[in-house]
């Protein structure tokens, strides 16, 4: 999958301003998705540890004062397992001006009214809700989740949209194209193009070779090494506690950037390490770190393939 946007070549070693951040206002997950690293890192991550608010407000201010764009509430996690989702993507709405916007992805199971209609007061701009199968059974094997539950949520988070005459937040409906539910992509297709909602189709990811997913994790097309990653070089993922790490794939938390507690984010992004990382992909010279294990990945699948 190679990125469209590559820079030239004389100013790729140049840092990136950050055109995106991601951001985990509480750890883990309450499914368990075949496809994921979640409950299965060998690095224990506990569950339902929450980002302080004064850690997130600082997080944010920072980023818009770097004039970061899309603020995603969302990083390797389900957000909303925080019950103050909302008022966290109303501390961002509030503050920032189109084209910058508001997103998070979610499995829909929490979804609650009051869930829904939090988010629909908070000004999130874009809800994308992750539903891996239309045939109960093989959306358990695949989520472990139950999916009446799930679309019923979906339903009545509709409802009250439509009855409060709320524009947003867009809702998108995602499947990734595994050998598990691949058959059956028309007929999510047909369902959720009935609702006139959006459906996007995304192919199976483990870039960082997560090797206890290796096995269940089988997309049904090959994923090609990136000639250009713009995780690196424009996008900020920021975990509960404030460490920053280089990739959203990076489970086990092996790049650590900085500590957002102790060093300003603009420093962190800007500095010694981040550039050092940027001049050394940009060369090829990526031995011995994140980005190796992902270009080898994306290899083994095409010889594979």
């Amino acid at each position: 999958m190679k990125s469209s946007s590559s820079p030239p070549a004389g100013e790729r070693d140049i840092p990136s301003k950050p055109d995106h951040v991601q951001i985990q206002t509480v750890t883990g997950c309450n499914a368990d998705c075949i496809f994921c690293p979640n409950r299965k890192t060998k690095r224990h991550i506990p569950l339902g540890r929450r980002m302080e608010w004064d850690l997130y407000r600082s997080v944010v201010d920072q980023c818009l004062e770097l004039g970061v764009q899309r603020y995603t509430l969302y990083l390797m996690n389900e957000p909303m397992l925080d019950r103050e989702l909302p008022q966290r993507v109303a501390y961002v709405s509030r503050r920032i001006r189109k084209p910058q916007y508001t997103k998070t992805t979610s499995h829909g199971g929490l979804l609650t009214e009051r869930m829904a209609q939090g988010l629909l007061d908070s000004g999130l701009d874009k809800l994308k809700i992750s539903v891996q199968s239309l045939n109960a059974d093989r959306y358990w094997d695949i989520m472990h989740l139950r999916l009446a539950k799930t679309l019923r949520n979906i339903d009545r988070f509709l409802e009250l949209k439509a009855k409060g005459g709320y524009k947003r937040p867009k809702l998108e409906i995602v499947v990734v194209d595994s050998v598990h539910n691949h058959y059956e992509i028309p007929a999510i297709q047909k369902y959720w193009q009935e609702r006139e909602i959006k459906l996007i189709i995304e192919p199976v990811e483990n870039r960082a070779d997560h090797g206890t997913i290796r096995e269940t994790a089988l997309g049904v097309r090959a994923l090609g090494p990136f000639d250009w990653c713009r995780r690196l070089m424009e996008q900020i993922y920021v975990l509960h506690d404030g460490r920053m790490v280089m990739c959203c794939a990076d489970w086990e938390q092996h790049t650590v950037m900085g500590d957002l507690k102790t060093t300003p984010l603009a420093d962190i992004w800007y500095g010694e390490r981040y550039t050092d990382m940027r001049r050394r992909f940009a060369a090829g010279d990526i031995k011995g770190t994140l980005c190796e294990r992902c270009r080898k990945q994306a290899r083994n699948a095409e010889q594979a393939a």
